[in-house]
């Protein structure tokens, strides 16, 4: 458990923020802020109380090295003891018990009609793409770790791309794929039954 941080400790922190005590405050809560907001965006459990913990110990720590911390504002220093806290948070974040009663489903071979629905919607929405950008969207997520970049890279150079262009034209076209499989799968196709 953490020591309760001493005034001196804040106060250490405080200083190097801004020597106007105001001006200090406002800067230590735009840094508590924007802790909170990099745990978030980490998927941290908890990123109010490791945003506290953060400021805590970057304010003990600046307190003991005194003059010896080099630099006028400790930004830099404080999101670097956020890099520890946050590792640290999540080898110990808590396991969460399963209920008694709680079994894994059985595994079916078969796969749900969403599934195959989606599956379908999917092969229609392709058919709508062009072909040149069919062929490019399928190619582009064709092959798996290591060789997967190499296949981008050349991809991009086929088609006279930097790889930055590549990722963003096939985000426009995946974003557009996207949105057709969401209509799709919302407005399913009326089935015409032939049988009488």
């Amino acid at each position: 458990m953490e020591r309760p941080l001493r005034s001196e400790q804040l106060e250490a922190l405080l200083l190097r923020l801004s020597p106007d005590r105001e001006q200090a405050g406002q800067r230590y809560e735009q840094l508590r802020r924007g802790l909170i907001t990099v745990f978030g965006y980490r998927g941290c459990a908890t990123p109010d109380e490791l945003a506290d913990e953060t400021l805590d110990r970057a304010s003990r720590r600046l307190l003991e090295l005194g003059s010896a911390f080099e630099g006028s504002d400790p930004t830099r220093f404080v999101y670097g003891v956020a890099w520890n806290v946050a590792r640290e948070s999540f080898k110990r974040s808590p396991l969460l018990p399963l209920p008694d009663a709680w079994e894994l489903p059985e595994r079916t071979a078969t796969r749900s009609e969403a599934s195959v629905a989606r599956d379908a919607c999917l092969d229609r929405c392709l058919e709508t793409l062009d072909v040149s950008e069919r062929s490019l969207v399928l190619s582009y997520y064709e092959q798996e770790k290591g060789a997967k970049i190499r296949h981008r890279s050349a991809l991009a150079g086929q088609h006279g791309l930097s790889p930055n262009a590549l990722r963003l034209r096939i985000h426009r076209i995946t974003s557009r794929l996207r949105e057709c499989v969401f209509a799709c799968v919302d407005d399913p196709p009326i089935r015409v039954s032939t049988s009488q």
